[in-house]
C-alpha cells in the first residue's frame, strides 16, 4: 500500500489561495476610509476589479487547485482512495480494474518541469496529481505504473 504525502508548497498555496480574499477585503477597507470623501469612477473601477479578482482566485484555487490537483491518494492492492481538498474532502474508490490507465504530462513552470498524472475512467480524468504537490509523487507514480496501463 502506498499513501502519497502532500508537499510543503501544496500546504503554501493552500494557504495564499485561502488568504487572498481576506487580504483583498483589508487592501478594500483602506482604500474606502482613505477616500471616504474623494469617491469617484476610478475608485468604482478598482473595487469591482478587486472583487472579480478575488472571485476568481477562490474558485479556481478552491475548485481546481485544493479540489482536484491536492488530493490524496492511497493505493492498495485493489483499490485506489482520492480523498479531495488535502485529504479532507470527499474520499472516492475506485477499483484498480475499473481504471482504465493514466496518461503522464510535462509542464514548465516557474522555470522547472513538473509533472501531472492523470487516471483515466471512461475517458475521463478521475484523479490528477503532480510533482509540485507531493513529495513522494515517484513512489506513487511507480506504483500506479506497475498497476496500471500508460495511455498515450
Amino acid at each position: 500500500m502506498v499513501q502519497s504525502k502532500l508537499s510543503n508548497t501544496a500546504y503554501l498555496y493552500s494557504l495564499l489561495i485561502l488568504s487572498f480574499p481576506i487580504l483583498t477585503a483589508v487592501i478594500v477597507r483602506k482604500f474606502l476610509t482613505m477616500f471616504q470623501d474623494n469617491w469617484h469612477w476610478g475608485l468604482t473601477v478598482f473595487l469591482i476589479f478587486c472583487g472579480l479578482v478575488s472571485l476568481f482566485i477562490i474558485i479556481w484555487g478552491f475548485f481546481v487547485e485544493m479540489n482536484l490537483r491536492m488530493a490524496t491518494l492511497k493505493i492498495s492492492d485493489e483499490t485506489i482512495e482520492i480523498k479531495q481538498l488535502l485529504g479532507f474532502g470527499t474520499k472516492h474508490i475506485f477499483k484498480i480494474n475499473d481504471i482504465d490507465g493514466f496518461a503522464v504530462r510535462d509542464f514548465k513552470q516557474r522555470g522547472q518541469y513538473q509533472e501531472y498524472c492523470y487516471l483515466i475512467k471512461d475517458k475521463k480524468a478521475v484523479g490528477v496529481f503532480s510533482s509540485l504537490y507531493y513529495k513522494n509523487y515517484m513512489e506513487v507514480r511507480n506504483e500506479i505504473q506497475n498497476r496500471l496501463k500508460l495511455l498515450s
